[in-house]
């Protein structure tokens, strides 16, 4: 994104439309994150509820507990979902 921090509000209101959503990270009984179950949770979203956006790696996500590859990882996986489909924004 290219704009100055003034032009930040007039930025959101033009590409931020819909409903946004924070994330949730599923784990697998082992507490390694499920990739397979986050990324039906996302196709849920974009698919079924048709959200604007999602936002990832917030307090809601649990971002406290992954390490930073997996963080990333999450992000690579809700772009890859997204597809453009929906806006995508990382904490």
């Amino acid at each position: 994104m290219k704009y100055r921090i003034s032009d930040a509000k007039d930025y959101a209101r033009t590409h931020m439309k819909g409903l946004w959503v924070a994330n949730l990270t599923p784990f697998t009984p082992d507490l390694a994150v499920d990739e397979a179950g986050f990324r039906a949770n996302l196709r849920h979203w974009i698919d079924d509820l048709g959200i604007g956006g999602v936002f990832i790696a917030g307090k809601q996500a649990e971002f406290f507990s992954l390490s930073l590859d997996e963080r990333k990882r999450i992000l690579e996986i809700a772009v890859d979902e997204a597809g453009g489909a929906c806006g995508v924004m990382m904490s």
